[in-house]
């Protein structure tokens, strides 16, 4: 129980960083420590201004890194689940690369491709602690069998990829690209013709493809946790639709608002957390199994010596 609780305090904080960051590249603060990773070469600048926001950004990164690696730490001590072994050690590699990237994007002054990797890592991070949660949580001894889950896969990647594609429209400059039309690109076109702006159709065509997907994957378990009268897991398939309705009208509102720094970090908020219950309600239908609970040390020698 120890290790599931300080997977979730994990999970807060990653979440955390992640709307964080948004603010980072939002506010216009990517760039406001020029070097790494130090700021100004101090580790306590003045926090003011886009060192608030940059800098703070390090800090609660450094924050989660401390925090992934002493899970590890937990989980390999307590658990012999491979399984868990294995999750807990890939959150450790994805952090430190995520730290990587993140320098790297700094050093090499915001390239496209890096900043892109560095979202797209981070996101990685974030469910893979969702999964490393959910394979610590103790079992419950009256779970129903598995419900339709397939969709709910598909629905979880499709989004994950609609997050990597958000991170490509900011960075390269291609939220505007349509002007402030809607729902079709400037000038009334499906299609535009300029290569920024077919980047941003992309996006709006995928988002409108995945509220479809969204609500197609979310019906069967929700009807299924009714019928068994689940609240649990009707409240993850009930949310899933919801999640992606505010995210769609979010990503519309962006565009209206000329790239409003609290829609926009609200818009890539409401992403993760899409993610995050996609991925809770697909679990919970059987992807990842938690095991029996394991007996610690102090209980393995009271039982040898009853």
């Amino acid at each position: 129980m120890r290790e599931y609780r300080f997977a979730l305090a994990t999970l807060a904080a990653t979440f955390s960083l992640l709307v964080v960051g948004g603010l980072v590249h939002a506010t216009g603060s990517s760039l406001a420590c020029p070097d790494w990773p130090l700021c100004y070469g101090q580790f306590f600048p003045r926090m003011v201004g886009g060192v608030l926001f940059e800098h703070g950004h390090r800090l609660l990164a450094l924050a989660v890194a401390v925090l992934a690696t002493t899970l590890a730490v937990l989980v390999f001590r307590s658990r012999r689940d491979r399984a868990a072994r294995g999750l807990a050690a890939l959150a450790v590699v994805l952090v430190v690369i995520q730290a990587v990237l993140g320098g790297l994007t700094v050093i090499y002054r915001l390239p496209t491709a890096i900043s892109s990797a560095h979202l797209a890592t981070s996101m990685a991070f974030f469910s893979a602690l969702i999964v490393l949660a959910r394979r610590l949580r103790p079992a419950p001894p009256d779970a129903p069998p598995p419900g339709p889950r397939g969709l709910v896969g598909l629905a979880a990647l499709a989004t994950y990829l609609q997050l990597v594609l958000g991170a490509l429209v900011r960075h390269t400059g291609a939220g505007l690209a349509c002007n402030t039309a809607i729902p079709l690109c400037d000038g009334g076109r499906l299609w535009p013709s300029g290569g920024p702006a077919q980047l941003h159709m992309i996006h709006r065509l995928w988002g409108a493809g995945l509220a479809v997907l969204v609500l197609a994957a979310a019906w069967g378990p929700l009807r299924a946790a009714l019928r068994r009268g689940d609240r649990a897991r009707a409240f993850l398939a009930l949310a899933a639709p919801v999640l992606v309705a505010l995210q769609v009208a979010l990503g519309l509102y962006t565009v209206v608002t000329y790239i409003s720094v609290p829609v926009v970090t609200a818009h890539l908020a409401a992403g993760a957390l899409l993610l995050a219950d996609l991925l809770a309600l697909w679990l919970s239908l059987g992807g990842v199994a938690a095991p029996a609970a394991e007996p610690g040390p102090a209980r393995e020698l009271a039982a040898r010596t009853a």
